[in-house]
């Protein structure tokens, strides 16, 4: 060390153990909880790379160095990317872009237009938690079973409402409509029949059959109750 210089401690990720005469950096996937750690077992904090994100299954576990690399990150599927340190998922690559293999490092390795086809052979072949299915031969296709499955049966119970259990609703609904008012007619006939004659002349005349009361519009032939001579009658007639 010089005359000028002066020491500073090991910055977060790297310690100092011993003679070393430099500061050694933490294996991968671990970091130290602070600057100036004096040995390796301060390395104890996971620290995932860009293109992995940390396995949730060791967070309330007790971490050790003797863990492998691939026990405490796990790379980025196809699909998604990871540009930052420590973190604990991908980011998912724009609508219709994959990537070309498992831990994309940055948005630039999104390069790949999606059709929908995979490989079965790999580790994580289809984006966004989806299957890769055999559709014929060798070309295999990433599919959501289960989703499309409920969405299918939703289509085929929505159709049958529409051409079935709507029209019959409908008619039901018209067959009481008619009954009622049938009903009504039946129970209120006579009101009825004075209602239309006397707002649709066009209906029928009026009788002494379904009429018990004197109430006669002025277009109403007069009714006679008892004989009368000709000489009235047609007296009656033309004064009216």
């Amino acid at each position: 060390m010089g005359q000028n210089e002066q020491c500073q401690p090991c910055s977060k990720g790297t310690f100092r153990e011993g003679l070393m005469s430099v500061c050694q950096r933490c294996q991968i996937g671990f970091t130290t909880k602070k600057e100036g750690s004096l040995n390796s077992k301060e390395c104890n904090q996971i620290n995932c790379p860009p293109g992995y994100f940390t396995n949730n299954k060791l967070i309330n576990e007790e971490i050790n160095l003797n863990f492998e690399f691939l026990q405490i990150c796990l790379p980025c599927p196809i699909g998604y990317y990871e540009n930052e340190y420590g973190s604990n998922k991908c980011k998912k690559c724009p609508e219709g872009y994959i990537t070309k293999q498992l831990g994309a490092k940055n948005i630039f390795e999104c390069d790949q237009v999606w059709d929908g086809s995979c490989k079965p052979d790999q580790p994580e072949p289809c984006p966004n938690g989806s299957e890769c299915i055999q559709i014929r031969g060798e070309i295999f296709e990433c599919r959501k079973i289960i989703v499309e499955f409920l969405n299918n049966e939703q289509n085929i119970r929505e159709q049958r409402i529409k051409r079935f259990w709507f029209p019959l609703i409908l008619g039901i609904i018209c067959v009481i409509i008619i009954g009622i008012l049938f009903l009504f007619f039946i129970l209120n006939r006579k009101k009825c029949l004075l209602f239309f004659h006397q707002y649709f002349s066009c209906c029928g005349k009026i009788t002494l059959d379904n009429l018990n009361n004197n109430n006669f519009t002025r277009n109403d032939l007069p009714i006679f109750t008892t004989p009368q001579p000709l000489q009235n009658i047609i007296n009656q007639v033309f004064l009216l």
